[in-house]
């Protein structure tokens, strides 16, 4: 089992690693020039999104563990290591 505390760095990780993907599924609209134009502005739009929101979060989760906090809040208290 992964750990909260590394779940949240691993979340932030996707929505990087999403970014790649997006641009590079947006070029599969080659064909036509309108549709990539848009597919490729939706793509940069995604992008952007999620660079800024893990450029915002990550430090505060840095200096504050306002995340991990947060995360803690939302658990319940009986739900233990390994349980479903």
């Amino acid at each position: 089992a992964v750990s909260v505390n590394t779940d949240i760095y691993l979340v932030m990780g996707a929505n990087i690693g999403t970014s790649i993907t997006n641009t590079i599924v947006s070029m599969g609209q080659m064909g036509d020039g309108a549709q990539l134009e848009r597919a490729f502005a939706g793509a940069t739009v995604h992008d952007l999104f999620n660079l800024l929101s893990v450029a915002i979060l990550f430090p505060l989760e840095v200096i504050s563990h306002y995340l991990y906090h947060l995360t803690n809040a939302m658990l319940p208290d009986s739900v233990g290591d390994g349980e479903k």
